[in-house]
């Protein structure tokens, strides 16, 4: 009685190691937070107000195009000026002429 019982106990956690990791992703819980973040970093933003898309870092600098409010805009790189103002190069989908178009360039998003 006690080799059938000893057997059962074994087959039972044979198969319970067998059938456990096939219901886990893989890498298991090694995700870092690091990681799901990055990836939420490059997901497009809606710009909350009308803008100027400019050529250069300058306020002097000329228009490219007015966004408009609810336009999805992605942000390519953030710019710290020496006035302490912060610009960001973005880049965004424009239509011209019925044709859809990226444009990138800078916005100054104010004071730091």
């Amino acid at each position: 009685m006690n080799l059938i019982s000893t057997l059962i106990i074994w087959t039972w956690l044979l198969g319970i190691s067998l059938v456990v990791p096939t219901s886990l992703p893989a890498g298991g819980s090694q995700k870092s937070m690091i990681q799901h973040r990055e990836n939420n970093i490059g997901s497009p933003l809606i710009a909350l107000k009308d803008f100027k898309l400019l050529s250069s870092v300058s306020n002097d600098s000329s228009i490219l195009t007015r966004v408009q409010a609810g336009t999805p805009v992605n942000i390519l790189k953030v710019w710290y000026a020496n006035d302490n103002c912060q610009w960001l190069l973005v880049n965004v989908m424009s239509e011209d002429f019925d044709q859809l178009f990226y444009k990138r360039g800078w916005v100054n998003i104010g004071t730091s």
